[in-house]
């Protein structure tokens, strides 16, 4: 009885030892990718690839991809292929995400085009988030061609500018320093299993369009 009561006290220690390294580590990797963060988002430049660096502080790469052409399956049986410029798979979902790279005072009304005011001048361009439908769309085809289904979408835009800020508000309108926590946010609760993520990823990855090969005696 005494070897089982000292059994017990050990084991009970070393979980207790391993349960306080997992909480450092997590703790450890936390700090390091908000540090990674904070440099990214004190760049001085905000261009090309930095909402996509930016993210993969946070996210595991297999599940990112980055200005993707989708094939979007019309009701006549025709194919087009639609732009997207980052599709994340996480616990919530498909994130299709569009990117503006923009500063300024923006009026964002619901439908039709958005302006922009800054020190250029005032600007009107597409309202992203219909822009962005095309890719939600093309998702949304993908896994029902694959059989993948209860997989919630997301229409996210992103603004990569400094000083951007919104007439009107949407949890799903973010700055390049609120999308990382808004993402966090939105996974919190767990809706879709490893296998669910896996076969999501599987699916998109299987249309994207796959690179040219070399032609035989071209330079590699």
């Amino acid at each position: 009885m005494e070897k089982f009561v000292k059994f017990l006290i050990t084991l009970s220690t070393v979980t207790a030892i391993l349960l306080v390294l997992v909480i450092v580590a997590v703790i450890a990797h936390y700090l390091r990718t908000r540090s990674m963060a904070e440099k990214l988002l004190n760049r001085n430049q905000r261009g090309g690839d930095f909402i996509y660096e930016l993210l993969r502080t946070a996210f595991p790469k297999g599940r990112l991809f980055k200005r993707v052409m989708l094939p979007e399956f019309l009701p006549d049986g025709s194919v087009r292929r639609t732009p997207a410029d980052l599709v994340l798979v996480e616990r919530a979902g498909v994130f299709v995400i569009r990117i503006k790279n923009l500063s300024g005072a923006v009026d964002n009304p619901r439908s039709g085009d958005w302006t922009v005011k800054n020190r250029s001048g005032v600007f009107a361009f597409p309202n992203p988030f219909e822009q962005n439908m095309g890719g939600i769309q093309a998702v949304k085809g993908i896994l029902k061609r694959e059989n993948v289904y209860n997989v919630p979408l997301y229409n996210i835009v992103v603004f990569t500018g400094r000083k951007a800020s919104f007439r009107n508000r949407s949890e799903k309108l973010l700055t390049a320093e609120q999308v990382l926590d808004a993402l966090r946010d939105m996974n919190r609760n767990k809706f879709l299993s490893q296998g669910e993520i896996s076969d999501a990823v599987t699916a998109i990855r299987k249309y994207l369009p796959r690179p040219a090969r070399p032609t035989e005696g071209a330079p590699t």
